[in-house]
């Protein structure tokens, strides 16, 4: 089996996060993001900026920010912005973060099949020839709890998504639990490396 991450983001719920406090000024003068911000939109209701590597988008509920050019060094950074964002906003009611990983995988069904040990002749006889399987797997790891949901594309394709979430009113809680972001993504390359060889 082979995989390649194909998307990464964290994401920070909140009972209600100020999107009108963010703007391209306020992210310069506290170093959220230390890059040329090159698209911003600010409505009402929510925020968007755009830098060469990183998308943040923030409204009242949730805060995300993703990587658009996945590399050591983009992802090494990625909690870090957070934790400045958090940092300076302590007031705000946090009550969540999570880490989002996204894997294009090639694995072939058969091989799928049998790793569930599936009936493939009873599935057949119950669905048709030529289904296609996926599974949601829920799991814990360091106070997270995860998912992982594998997505058939076809039959040589599945989309990995992983998603870990840690839930607490502690602000400093959720900042200490930025430092496990590199070990979350160990556990999924870990566990997709388990898959292959099971």
């Amino acid at each position: 089996m082979d995989f390649q991450l194909i998307q990464s983001n964290i994401v920070v719920l909140a009972n209600k996060h100020n999107p009108s406090i963010i703007s391209k000024e306020w992210l310069s003068r506290n170093d959220i993001i230390e890059e040329n911000i090159i698209n911003f939109t600010h409505m009402p209701v929510a925020s968007l900026v755009e830098t060469t590597n990183y998308n943040l988008v923030v409204d009242q509920n949730r805060l995300q920010l993703s990587v658009k050019n996945l590399t050591p060094d983009t992802l090494k950074l990625l909690p870090q912005f957070i934790m400045k964002y958090m940092e300076k906003l302590p007031e705000t009611p946090y009550i969540a973060i999570g880490y989002n990983y996204s894997y294009d995988i090639k694995l072939e069904q058969k091989l799928l099949k049998e790793l569930l040990k599936l009936n493939d002749r009873k599935l057949t006889e119950t669905f048709s020839e030529g289904y296609n399987i996926g599974m949601i797997v829920k799991f814990h790891f360091n106070n997270f709890n995860a998912t992982l949901t594998l997505n058939p594309i076809n039959s040589v394709k599945i989309i990995g998504d992983f998603n870990f979430q840690f839930e607490s009113s502690s602000r400093n809680e959720m900042i200490n639990k930025l430092f496990d972001h590199f070990e979350t993504k160990q556990k999924t390359e870990e566990i997709l490396r388990g898959l292959s060889s099971a």
